[in-house]
């Protein structure tokens, strides 16, 4: 079993990777939009910010059950690898389990939104 180099522990990484990102862009924005205009305006009814981090947020979570089900999909089918390498299973595995753990934390960063005044 040949597994090519870093490929591998990038797809690992992959859903923690979203999840930073997601961490990072909705605490800029939400900081960024309270100073230039404040929590007064609306989208669709919903106040700009949360309406922000809520779209943010379905945004990262689709991008980490991409992941997770990607990462099942090659084991179910044998996990074959580009040009005919193979996946070690613990890799898929790990991608799947690091991927649920990455949407609850996605989740959980977005709780806040939805209890506290947008810029408290």
């Amino acid at each position: 079993m040949k597994v090519a180099g870093f490929s591998p522990v990038l797809g690992a990484v992959s859903a923690m990777l979203v999840w930073a990102a997601h961490f990072l862009v909705i605490y800029t924005v939400q900081a960024t939009l309270c100073v230039r205009i404040g929590s007064g305006h609306e989208v669709l009814g919903l106040p700009l910010i949360p309406a922000t981090v809520l779209g943010l947020t379905a945004a990262a979570l689709v991008v980490v059950v991409i992941i997770g089900l990607r990462a099942r999909n090659r084991l179910v089918s044998g996990m074959s690898g580009q040009e005919g390498e193979d996946e070690p299973q613990f890799t898929l595995w790990m991608t799947m389990a690091i991927a649920l753990v990455s949407a609850l934390a996605i989740v959980w960063e977005a709780v806040p939104v939805l209890i506290l005044p947008p810029c408290a």
